[in-house]
């Protein structure tokens, strides 16, 4: 990558950190609850890196801590804002929030209710783009709730056998829900179980923006080639809880997550920034006093715009 798109890709990391503060800050401390709101706080470099090296044209199907995935895709910062507070004019114009964001322009195609359906519809998307043969790709994230659910391994059958160009990113924070990791997949991690079939897999430290940059641009790389799918695994951790108010100290210790703090993507990827002479605090206190600002100044203008009508909402599901 370039400079500017190294800066770029810094400056989204920070904005998707900077916009989950301040939902933490100004809502769930204040005991305001948001609607399925899911912290991505100590997952940016994975959520942001991972779908920044993709193309507008290629297909995203990003989790629920997926708000640095959009951003990095192509979504406004206004947009997902406005999906998140369930307004108009956002994306799904207030109906789903950004569980269900929906930007086909640039490559979102929306989410499915169905838990581990995910799996199958990125095959169908990449299935979808050998048969026009535009050389596009599919980049599928999921975490360990989703990857327990038997329609990844028909998903994965599928994608090896039509060499497939999918992608599937397990990010593995920790824990699925309040269950461990190793309590949920018998080899202690996301990936090791899929060495069976033909196709590579590769685990790396999903803190790392250059390491998940560099996994992913391979890995598209190559399903580009027509060689077929990837299943890549980043390590990371959830600094905050699942979802708010959830007692989240009840199977893990505070230090626990003061050693994972201390790991921070942010953090580690400033100071890779200012090694290289690209970066500075002065630069960086610049950087975060204006998306405070912005995010702020949003929110004021999002908080103002109206809640669509649930009959409007059911009309134009049925009748469009």
């Amino acid at each position: 990558m370039t400079n500017e798109k190294i800066l770029k890709l810094y400056e989204l990391m920070v904005t998707s950190r900077l916009l989950d503060e301040f939902c933490e800050n100004e809502f769930v401390k204040k005991g305001v609850n948001l609607r399925h709101y899911h912290s991505g706080i100590g997952q940016e470099a994975l959520s942001v890196a991972g779908a920044f090296v993709l193309r507008k044209t290629d297909y995203l199907y990003y989790t629920h801590r997926g708000v640095g995935s959009l951003l990095a895709k192509g979504v406004s910062l206004e947009a997902v804002m406005r999906d998140m507070f369930f307004k108009t004019g956002g994306t799904n114009d207030g109906s789903g929030s950004v569980m269900h964001t929906y930007a086909p322009e640039v490559g979102i195609v929306g989410r499915n209710g169905v838990f581990g359906s995910r799996f199958t519809i990125a095959a169908g998307l990449a299935l979808a783009a050998k048969e026009r043969k535009t050389k596009t790709v599919a980049l599928c994230y999921y975490g360990e709730a989703a990857a327990a659910r038997g329609m990844y391994y028909e998903a994965l059958n599928m994608a090896v056998l039509w060499k497939l160009p999918v992608i599937y990113l397990a990010e593995n924070n920790g824990f699925s829900v309040s269950s461990r990791t190793e309590e949920v997949y018998a080899p202690g991690n996301m990936s090791d179980m899929w060495r069976g079939f033909d196709i590579p897999v590769l685990r790396f430290d999903g803190n790392d923006m250059f390491a998940v940059a560099e996994a992913v641009e391979n890995a598209v790389s190559r399903a580009r080639e027509g060689k077929g799918p990837s299943v890549l695994e980043g390590i990371t951790y959830r600094i905050s809880e699942h979802i708010p108010f959830e007692d989240h100290y009840a199977y893990r210790e505070e230090a626990e997550i003061e050693e994972w703090r201390e790991k921070d993507p942010i953090a580690r990827a400033q100071k890779s920034l200012i090694g290289m002479g690209i970066w500075n605090m002065e630069k960086e206190e610049a950087l975060c006093t204006e998306l405070k600002g912005r995010i702020r100044e949003l929110y004021q203008k999002v908080e103002k715009a109206p809640v669509t009508d649930p009959s409007e909402i059911y009309r134009k599901v049925y009748y469009r």
